[in-house]
């Protein structure tokens, strides 16, 4: 009898560390649907009408992902530019792009691959778009952290808003009412 009071407890830890790890905030490191995640970007910014999305196309399953970002963008009314960043030096190309000649409201990281999550990369991306007054939606928690505007982040079933407070006040956005429930504020340095 003995073994098996073992096993039954092995088990019991087991379970009791998956649910201490699915209710964190790492677990939810699953980008929402486009269509959720534009949807939110409109409630937060109402006046969005062009959202840059920044990939990189050999790391992103784009085939895939931009008929739902179109479909998306019908649905929401807001224009979505898609950039490809294939190598560091193209972020800050593809960044002035999307500011200067599509004048973007948001720019929507979708993954969190290179050359944009490099430190570099992401670190240019935040200060540039807070001093341009660019909204920027991250694909997880760490670039919220590093000072992104919000990221919406899902674990299959909820989906929670996860902002930075100094950066939403720096750009003048408020979190409507109705989903400060789903909303998480992340602090920051």
């Amino acid at each position: 009898m003995r073994p098996f009071y073992k096993i039954v407890e092995i088990v019991v830890i087991v379970l009791f560390i998956a649910v201490v790890f699915v209710s964190t905030p790492s677990a939810l490191e699953t980008n929402a649907t486009p269509l959720q995640s534009l949807f939110m970007i409109k409630q937060l910014i109402p006046q969005a009408q062009t959202v840059g999305v920044m990939w990189n196309q050999n790391k992103t399953n784009a085939s895939e992902l931009l008929p739902k970002i179109e479909r998306a963008s019908a649905s929401t009314g807001v224009k979505v530019i898609v950039e490809d960043v294939e190598e560091l030096s193209d972020v800050s190309q593809k960044f002035r792009e999307l500011k200067d000649k599509y004048q973007v409201q948001a720019i929507w990281i979708i993954e969190d691959n290179d050359p944009m999550s490099s430190t570099v990369g992401k670190d240019f991306l935040v200060k540039n778009s807070i001093v341009n007054g660019i909204a920027l939606f991250a694909p997880n928690t760490d670039w919220v952290s590093s000072g992104a505007c919000a990221a919406l982040l899902s674990d299959g079933s909820t989906v929670k808003l996860y902002v930075n407070k100094k950066t939403i006040n720096a750009l003048g956005i408020r979190v409507p009412d109705k989903y400060l429930q789903d909303t998480q504020f992340i602090a920051t340095n």
